[in-house]
């Protein structure tokens, strides 16, 4: 009965001892997750300067292209059969570049170019629930913070639905990511790609 008791008490403290997580703790491992990340931005599938095919520019990346010149990010010029775009002044405040692969007969390393567009923060976290490798499944919503004011335009939105999923999703869809507990804190494992 005294081992019982003894027990108890050590489960009890033991208990007492591990801080209790709430929606707090996890929205701010969230938020310091999307800070290190950065800011939320669409594909290209081009790099820049880009020439584009007349097939491409009827039917493939063209149309995307050519929003983006509406809303004064890229410039365009005709070369004979071809037209090259070109990222603007205004546009470059919005434009990265990432490592990528081409995959063709080969396999090459390229550079794609971005469009950055917003900060995600953390909405609501839904809920969590407790994973055996000292983590948790976190289901949340998120908002969108200084938004480019070009992201929100007609024509851009039309042109490129990755950034309507984003826009459109903001406070309503339910997104999932795993967070782990650290020795410095919960720490969120990205997932900021569409």
């Amino acid at each position: 009965m005294q081992k019982l008791v003894v027990l108890s008490v050590v489960l009890i403290l033991a208990a007492c001892g591990e801080k209790q997580l709430t929606e707090s703790d996890f929205k701010a491992a969230l938020d310091k997750g999307f800070e290190k990340e950065g800011p939320i931005c669409v594909p290209l599938d081009k790099s820049f300067p880009a020439t584009i095919n007349q097939m491409e520019q009827k039917f493939g990346v063209g149309r995307t292209l050519t929003a983006l010149e509406g809303a004064g990010l890229l410039s365009s010029a005709t070369d004979g059969k071809v037209r090259r775009y070109e990222v603007t002044d205004a546009g470059q405040k919005f434009y990265t570049e990432r490592d990528g692969q081409s995959v063709g007969l080969t396999v090459q390393k390229v550079k794609h170019g971005f469009m950055c567009f917003a900060d995600m923060r953390s909405d609501k976290v839904v809920r969590w629930d407790a994973q055996a490798d000292q983590g948790f499944s976190v289901t949340y919503t998120y908002r969108l913070e200084n938004v480019a004011p070009w992201a929100s335009a007609p024509s851009v939105i039309q042109a490129m639905p990755k950034l309507a999923i984003w826009i459109n999703g903001a406070l309503k869809t339910e997104r999932k990511i795993f967070i782990r507990k650290t020795a410095s804190g919960l720490e969120a494992i990205e997932n900021n790609s569409l």
